[in-house]
């Protein structure tokens, strides 16, 4: 016990900031990386890592060019393969720092509790003195990724660090956060990003850090630092800061830091601010908020108004339905209109037969009446509250060819089965919902299967009463999808299957990297997007993410964006794009790889691929309204918004991407 209590403490030590004496490295003639896209050999690695071939990226480990070294590393923090980690340890010991930083990247991008000994140890070996040095901030971002919950307090605990040593601030808050998003917590991690976020001096990242942190952590009990964090609200004019604020405030459960919140969104103040405070008032205590959140459906900001809207939607209670069906009678943009039609619906009590009909009346008029395809499938949604409209629902799925209308059709069936009054209604109603999700599952549509296949996880139906075998019906949908263009429903039919998996199927490659085009590309590139609100520029990064780079590049210069709806919005988020379906089901006929290197969705404006899990994706990108860090690391980041932010910013749901083009 006592020489494990030495070994700790020697660890904290190392953290700390010690700094050991510097080996003496044989100094080797080529000291720095150079990237170039027109070198075979970098092709060739770059080759390796997109078809996954480890084994041949192992072979570059020693090679004499550093920056063969570090590509061969930087492979495997997309590659993601744990067996690895012993292959990878070596390089943490390289003579060059960018080679020993990315090396670390990776290893925290593995995820295996093996690399944190000699993660460790390679903290110890850096010299701290040098302490902006992005090796530190490295080392212990990969130890909160990968390490067990021993170091999270040794970490926590250290005080020593400057502040001007910005990396190495960057690293503790980093490796506090990694480790919470595992779900492992420490009252030293807690108290440490409260310190953080308290001091406005601070490196803005690290706040950030510190801020999502404290937002996002499940089960913190802030009520000690209420006053505290009630003046860190009042006086922060950071906005990508204060944006993570509300949550934090509400777990103080003060009512002080409540009223701040309060009268922050009556303010004209940023809109992000406001959304992201609705959503916490809903989600916190609707009952105690509801005035303050029904009081924004009239609010001058659309994404605020849609926010109170459907903030009511998701937390509403049912001994409000009246004031919900009031406020529906109001002249509101759709999306505000409909999401409130839709709580009526949803939380109005059986023996209201009057007003039931009235609600479920003007849907159907909303429904009948609108030209947009979204505000058609919102109101499927909404009726399908009311299982009485099966055939209705049935009806328009029979006779639409939109694939908007269609996967909402199958999403409104399904939430109709969903109910846990489904098994009491008519056997007339259960057979035709059942039988019609059964048509979908076969229909080989991407989108209709995934929907359709929630029924495989519903406890309450039982598919043999309905003549369906499991596993009849899983052989048969197999046979009519296509991959890797229906990957996503293939997930969710066969959510363990190794064919999809790295290494598992030779389709996963049909779509290499295009040399030819990268090669003539610069270091970065810059591209135009045309929009009904206005125009985007962004900067691409083909060093960073060159599979990315050159599959987005590709579709560019074919026109595929033309046209193509902004089929996603979630205000303060993230805006999504460059579905051919726009249902968000959309793929081509192939899969790039993820370009997971080491970049951050820190601040507002990236641009990054949309997926359902790594090594799937496609034509779909999103682009960040604000600081996202859970997104780090999972999705492939390419570039970012260098003018039109605001375009951003005003997007809706349904806006067009007229064009896209090269600058």
């Amino acid at each position: 016990m006592k020489y494990s209590i030495i070994i700790m403490l020697g660890v904290y030590l190392f953290f700390s900031g010690c700094s050991p004496e510097k080996s003496v490295v044989e100094e080797r003639p080529i000291t720095h990386i150079s990237i170039d896209l027109a070198d075979t050999l970098v092709q060739e690695i770059l080759d390796f890592q997109d078809h996954f071939a480890p084994d041949s990226l192992v072979r570059f480990f020693d090679h004499r060019d550093p920056t063969y070294r570090y590509l061969a590393a930087g492979a495997f923090a997309s590659i993601q393969d744990p067996a690895y980690v012993d292959a990878l340890v070596p390089l943490l010991k390289d003579p060059l720092d960018s080679v020993k930083q990315i090396t670390a990247y990776a290893l925290g991008q593995l995820g295996d509790v093996r690399a944190e000994g000699a993660l460790i140890s390679a903290f110890q070996a850096v010299d701290t003195t040098n302490t902006n040095h992005i090796l530190n901030e490295t080392i212990l971002e990969a130890v909160g990724k990968c390490a067990s919950a021993s170091y999270l307090p040794l970490i926590s605990s250290v005080s020593t660090y400057k502040k001007a040593d910005n990396h190495l601030l960057r690293g503790q808050a980093k490796a506090i956060y990694r480790y919470m998003l595992r779900g492992m917590v420490a009252e030293e991690g807690t108290a440490k990003m409260i310190e953080f976020l308290a001091d406005p001096e601070m490196d803005q990242i690290v706040r950030i850090y510190a801020a999502a942190y404290l937002s996002r952590a499940n089960d913190l009990d802030l009520s000690n630092y209420s006053d505290l964090l009630s003046l860190v609200f009042e006086n922060e004019s950071d906005t990508e800061v204060k944006l993570f604020l509300p949550q934090v405030l509400l777990k103080t459960q003060d009512a002080g830091a409540a009223n701040l919140l309060k009268r922050e969104l009556r303010s004209d103040g940023d809109y992000r601010l406001r959304c992201n405070i609705l959503k916490a008032f809903g989600s916190t205590n609707y009952a105690l908020y509801r005035s303050n959140i029904q009081s924004r459906i009239h609010d001058r900001n659309i994404h605020v108004a849609t926010t109170a809207a459907e903030t009511i939607l998701q937390f509403g209670e049912a001994r409000y339905w009246k004031s919900y069906m009031t406020l529906s009678l109001g002249e509101f943009p759709w999306q505000v209109k409909t999401a409130l039609l839709h709580a009526v619906s949803k939380f109005i009590p059986a023996g209201n037969a009057m007003f039931r009909n009235i609600n479920e009346d003007l849907l159907m008029q909303r429904y009948r009446e609108s030209n947009s395809v979204y505000q058609k499938s919102a109101a499927l949604q909404a009726l399908a509250e009311y299982p009485g409209r099966y055939n209705f629902i049935i009806g328009e799925l029979e006779k639409s060819e939109d694939p908007v209308i269609r996967t909402a059709c199958i999403q409104a069936l399904v939430t109709i089965a969903e109910k846990p009054v489904f098994n009491r209604l008519s056997s007339t109603l259960r057979t035709a919902v059942i039988s019609t999700l059964r048509q979908s599952l076969l229909s080989g549509d991407v989108g209709e299967v995934e929907m359709a296949a929630k029924i495989f996880r519903m406890p309450q139906i039982n598919l043999t009463q309905y003549e369906i075998d499991t596993q009849t019906i899983r052989d048969q949908i197999k046979e009519r999808l296509q991959l890797p263009r229906d990957i996503e429903a293939y997930l969710a039919i066969f959510p363990n299957s190794d064919e999809i998996k790295p290494g598992g199927r030779d389709y996963l490659f049909t779509h290499g990297l295009d040399w030819n085009l990268l090669s003539q590309l610069d270091d970065t590139v810059t591209v135009s997007m045309e929009t009904n609100r206005g125009t985007v520029v962004l900067e691409l990064y083909p060093k960073m993410a060159p599979g990315t780079v050159a599959n987005f590049v590709d579709l560019v210069n074919v026109n595929y964006y033309a046209d193509k709806p902004i089929h996603r919005v979630v205000p303060g988020f993230v805006i999504q794009g460059g579905c051919n379906r726009g249902d968000g089901y959309g793929s081509l006929d192939y899969n790039i790889r993820s370009d997971l290197n080491q970049v951050y969705y820190d601040q507002p404006g990236y641009i990054g691929m949309a997926s359902a899990g790594n090594h799937t994706e496609s034509a779909q990108w999103f682009i960040t309204q604000g600081p996202a860090p859970h997104l780090d690391g999972k999705y492939s980041l390419f570039g970012k918004v260098t003018n039109g932010l605001d375009v951003v910013y005003a997007t809706q749901i349904g806006d067009k991407i007229q064009s896209i083009r090269i600058l």
